[in-house]
């Protein structure tokens, strides 16, 4: 369960391929690779028919419309079609390396981070020079494209559980350039038509990656730590977030250590008397499920199941199998007594997703936000990269099926929060935290 924003940035250590920026393929190379994809699904995948049946995931690849010739950004549009059966959040399509670094190096991204509210396109970033761009404009179409008509082609290309989109669009809110890049190209400069009160068009001159990291690097709120915890004793209200589940980002990053920084927070949350605890795990995507074993221990009376079963493909068939955290859990000798809320979004994803689930089995916690990315059922994880033999383009295909908790057919979705927030452009022109803001009424209503 690799978090997504480091492996946007990671070399991924494969040889380098031949092919040039220009390099057009054959039919029989396209239809080659999508056979070969299609193979290691079928053999490896444990989770493409729960979305999928194995009749439309065939019927699917056996009818895609090649063209005779296709360029890399045309092969790669068509290949990352196959999300529409996969259906699988943890299952990851990268161009290339060839193309990722020439881009990387040579190419310039467009120099904006939209929002996406589900109708709507805003400019929520501008890493450009012009003021034009402001943030809350509206924006009409990018390149022509309509937005709406922009937003849905990406998104029906993207990485999700089922039908549940909260990630691909959290992702696209927050790594839009990259995945413009994706499915769109690099150009030097972007027609970009906004409406700021009037209708305009900008020709905006792209960034190039070094200077998009310094500008999204200056303009994001930094903080030194992953994990945190902030007391209001009068209120008798605790804020722990965490940032991520991942050790191995805790310890290079942040300089911190989960297990020893959650005793410690436990020990502050009991010395001050805590009732209220808010959890933020909103844009946590996941990580270390010990991490989350660990916690929950400290957040439940009773012992506890982390995941039910684990199942993998052995000669094209799931079965069960042993798997991280298997097994019954048992709490702390002491817990929290107290109210306990979840901020949650779609960034909450994989291991966070985990932790949720468990905690709404159990009927601990209050969930405040927006509903999560993946499932509250059934995830997948343990991925290994294969790449396609003639058009190298590497895909992170997971082996190991998560079956979280008992499921219907009609409830394979995120986690769905008790008070939905609507995202809301002026919360970003604002810079305002709707989701703690209700949090704090609704403990304060709660105690009156």
């Amino acid at each position: 369960m690799t978090k997504l924003n480091y492996l946007l940035l990671l070399i991924i250590l494969t040889p380098a391929i031949t092919f040039g920026q220009n390099t057009l393929y054959t039919k029989q190379q396209v239809y080659e690779d999508l056979s070969y994809l299609q193979s290691k699904l079928i053999d490896q995948h444990p989770n493409i028919n729960i979305y999928t049946s194995e009749e439309e995931f065939s019927h699917f690849f056996e009818n895609m419309d090649i063209n005779d010739s296709l360029t890399e950004l045309e092969v790669y549009n068509l290949i990352a079609t196959s999300n529409e059966v996969i259906k699988d959040g943890h299952t990851l399509f990268y161009p290339n390396k060839e193309w990722r670094e020439n881009n990387n190096s040579n190419k310039l991204f467009i120099p904006i981070q939209p929002f996406w509210d589900g109708s709507n396109l805003y400019v929520s970033k501008n890493y450009s020079s012009t003021d034009k761009l402001s943030k809350g404009a509206k924006i009409i179409s990018i390149n022509g494209i309509k937005s709406q008509e922009l937003i849905q082609g990406m998104l029906s290309k993207m990485m999700r559980d089922g039908n549940n989109y909260s990630y691909p669009i959290w992702v696209l809110n927050t790594y839009f350039y990259e995945y413009f890049s994706y499915f769109h190209g690099c150009s030097d400069e972007y027609d970009i038509k906004i409406d700021n009160g009037t209708e305009e068009v900008l020709l905006v001159k792209g960034i190039s990656k070094p200077k998009l990291f310094e500008q999204i690097d200056k303009l994001q709120k930094h903080s030194e730590k992953g994990i945190t915890l902030e007391i209001d004793q009068e209120k008798s209200i605790g804020i722990l977030t965490i940032k991520d589940w991942h050790a191995s980002i805790l310890r290079k990053y942040y300089k911190q250590r989960f297990i020893p920084e959650i005793k410690e927070i436990i020990k502050q949350i009991e010395s001050e008397n805590t009732q209220n605890l808010i959890i933020d795990v909103r844009n946590n995507q996941g990580g270390d499920t010990r991490h989350s074993k660990y916690l929950l221990s400290y957040l439940l009376d009773k012992p506890f199941v982390l995941v039910e079963d684990y199942y993998k493909k052995r000669n094209k068939t799931v079965v069960r199998c042993n798997g991280p955290q298997s097994g019954t859990h048992q709490p702390m000798s002491k817990t929290f007594k107290g109210n306990i809320y979840v901020l949650i979004n779609g960034g909450s994803f994989s291991n966070t997703g985990i932790f949720g689930s468990v905690l709404r089995k159990h009927k601990k916690a209050t969930f405040i936000g927006r509903e999560t990315g993946g499932s509250e059922f059934v995830i997948c994880g343990s991925p290994k990269t294969i790449k396609l033999p003639n058009t190298g383009i590497l895909v992170e295909l997971p082996r190991l099926q998560f079956m979280i908790k008992s499921k219907k057919v009609d409830q394979y979705h995120g986690i769905i929060p008790d008070h939905y927030i609507q995202p809301n452009v002026n919360s970003i022109i604002e810079d305002k935290d709707e989701d703690l803001e209700f949090t704090f009424e609704l403990i304060n209503n709660s105690s009156k």
